[in-house]
């Protein structure tokens, strides 16, 4: 195995937890390798990338550094491992460090000669950048940082590193607790869900410095630096994708300042613009100049981007060409001569390296990290695609269990709350979809139902989060999807709609308890954060708080009565008592506490578990296991699998 050359343990079939293995009609290897950060060379003959692995038995992930030649004949090499898996920490509300939970990506990037490739390593109490140099055929750590590194790139010419960083961090740090001698003042700086001291400001400055790659000393920064850091300050205004061929410029860009303007494909050849007007060029994501002249270009189309698409086009000829349309997930794609190299994921397989032709959309396998996954053994997937009562269209993936034929009415557990690319645990991964199908549950995978404001003007961020909320008409939207999706697969005999469970994390959770409480559609539910309430806000911190209630939630107790009667599952006097699990994060739990007393004083059946030392979404592999496993039994007790009916 790959990662044995730096001293990961080899998992066997053997080794892995009795209930994600249980179903003899497929097995799950719950510690796949993951593939993260791709970079692809200059030249595109070969594409780096950071791979973990995790050990549920000893709570740890193993890391590694992977050079991987892009034709395909020659093995992988393992440069290096990867330093520790770090949760990552978000800047918003004002504050800084707010505990996110997922990983740290690790930045990785080529000398324009390929003779280097620089790299991140994350540590709890620091950052590292390494540098392997292909000549030696060595790698050395060239710098140490106790703040984060949150951007890197090499100068034009190739000799030096230039990096950015948030030094002034340090100092407020030391700021903060020299204060606390004398006791904090509460002020917007608290988030008290997950500590007791202010957080430091999120307006700490970004510097940039750089470095020599052989010996890491400082190097004076030149003004073409900046330019190299930030290249998106000389391409057009609002450009999301940029490329250059000789005088041939293309870029995307939205038409307006809207918050649902699609990126729209503009050319340039010289002085003269050239026009796209086929619908194709709008959407775009990603393209790439070919030598001769063709412009390939990534878009997403369908039902709410579900699909990903790749055209051909030579500007002023003809139509864009489409090379590839498929529900896979393709993403971090870099150019390779005339292949595109991506990170692809399909419904049943995690994510692996292919390269799309750039002349007929054909796909190879460049690197698969999992090559014993039995994707063969994986339960049935149906992409549906439905509208609401709105008519608004939306889209999900229902997975049922490999031996189904139709024969009989199953439980159906939905998980939000996007379906897109590997059907693992929906968002925050902690409701694995393909051991909950093997072990005799239908599975409806939804990707959260897209709602607009019917304005006449382009809508920006704040005004869109007001609107939404009015009469909650956002959440409305969704349910209206789940409502009717529930109901089409009752009329359609697949699922027993008395046996319905809901579960969602974050934004999901907040669908899952507004359901709770404004229908009787479902009969048990899982929540990996909860939930919303006046007492949410009071104990959130006041940066918080002001956020909310900007966006149209309650200002005071007494303006809220009715707002929460249907917005709270606490409050909400006429909700369905079901049984309710829920799996927080030590961070987070305390938003949990006043709807679990509420509603376990009431009677309902509910049971409460907090996971330490953990952020917004969970990262240890020992929790996540735990997660998994409890999941599944909990399922299992409360919609009662030997209950199945016949049709």
């Amino acid at each position: 195995m790959f990662l044995h050359r730096i001293g990961c343990k080899a998992h066997s079939r053997s080794d892995q937890h009795r209930r994600l293995n249980a179903h003899p009609g497929f097995w799950w290897r719950g510690t796949w390798r993951s593939v993260r950060a791709l970079r692809s060379l200059p030249d595109g003959r070969a594409a780096a990338l950071q791979l973990r692995q995790a050990e549920p038995s000893s709570n740890t992930y193993c890391t590694a550094v992977l050079v991987v030649p892009t034709a395909g004949t020659v093995n992988a090499r393992v440069l290096d491992d990867g330093g520790e898996v770090i949760a990552a920490t978000s800047s918003r509300y004002g504050i800084s460090g707010l505990p996110l939970g997922i990983p740290k990506q690790a930045i990785i990037r080529w000398s324009p000669d390929g003779r280097f490739l620089a790299y991140t390593k994350f540590f709890s109490d620091r950052s590292e950048i390494w540098i392997h140099d292909f000549a030696r055929h060595v790698s050395r750590r060239n710098l140490v940082s106790d703040v984060d590194i949150e951007r890197m790139e090499w100068s034009v010419d190739g000799r030096k590193l230039l990096y950015e960083s948030r030094p002034g961090l340090t100092a407020a740090r030391k700021v903060i607790a020299t204060e606390g001698l004398g006791g904090f003042r509460f002020d917007s700086r608290f988030w008290p869900l997950s500590s007791d001291v202010p957080m430091p400001p999120a307006d700490s400055p970004l510097v940039t410095r750089a470095i020599d790659p052989s010996s890491g000393a400082e190097e004076t920064l030149q003004e073409a630096d900046k330019a190299a850091l930030h290249p998106n300050d000389e391409r057009p205004a609002r450009s999301t994708a940029f490329a250059r061929l000789g005088d041939a410029t293309a870029w995307s860009a939205p038409s307006d300042d809207g918050l649902f303007s699609a990126g729209r494909l503009h050319v340039q050849v010289g002085p003269k613009a050239v026009p796209c007007t086929y619908e194709a060029c709008s959407g775009v994501a990603n393209l790439w100049w070919q030598p001769q002249g063709t412009l390939v270009f990534q878009r997403r189309a369908g039902v709410d981007g579900s699909l990903t698409q790749f055209y051909a086009w030579t500007p002023g000829r003809d139509r864009p060409r489409l090379l590839l349309g498929t529900t896979d997930a393709l993403f971090g794609c870099r150019e390779s001569g005339e292949e595109i190299v991506c990170a692809q994921e399909t419904s049943v397989t995690p994510r692996h390296l292919v390269a799309v032709s750039a002349r007929d959309g054909s796909r190879r396998i460049i690197f698969d990290p999992n090559p014993d996954y039995p994707a063969a053994e994986a339960g049935i997937v149906r992409r549906l695609e439905w509208a609401n009562s709105a008519g608004v269209k939306t889209y999900g993936d229902l997975v049922l269990p490999r031996q189904y034929r139709g024969d009989r009415r199953l439980p159906l557990v939905i998980v939000q709350y996007e379906s897109r690319g590997f059907l693992r645990g929906g968002t925050g991964d902690e409701y694995p979809i393909q051991a909950l199908a093997a072990n005799g549950f239908a599975v409806l995978s939804f990707n959260r139902t897209p709602w607009q404001p019917n304005v006449d003007h382009p809508v920006g961020e704040d005004e869109y989060l007001r609107l939404s909320m009015e009469d909650f008409a956002d959440r409305r939207n969704i349910l209206s999807s789940l409502t009717a999706i529930i109901r089409q697969l009752d009329r359609d005999r697949v699922i027993d709609p008395a046996r319905v469970a809901i579960t969602g994390q974050s934004d999901g959770a907040v669908t899952a308890t507004f359901a709770l409480a404004n229908t009787r559609l479902f009969s048990a539910a899982i929540l990996s954060t909860c939930c919303e309430g006046e007492a949410m806000l009071q104990q959130s911190g006041e940066s918080y708080d002001d956020f909310y209630v900007r966006m149209g939630y309650p200002a005071n107790h007494a303006a809220g009565r009715e707002f929460w009667r249907q917005g709270s599952l606490a409050e909400a006097e006429g909700a369905k008592p079901v049984p309710l699990l829920i799996q927080a994060a030590s961070s987070e739990f305390r938003m949990s506490l006043a709807t679990y007393r509420e509603l376990k004083r009431r009677g309902w059946p509910i049971e409460f578990y907090v996971y330490p030392d953990e952020g917004h979404v969970k990262l240890h592999p020992s929790h996540r296991l735990a997660i998994y496993n409890r999941n599944i039994d909990w399922l299992d007790h409360h919609l009662d699998l030997s209950g199945s009916r016949k049709r």
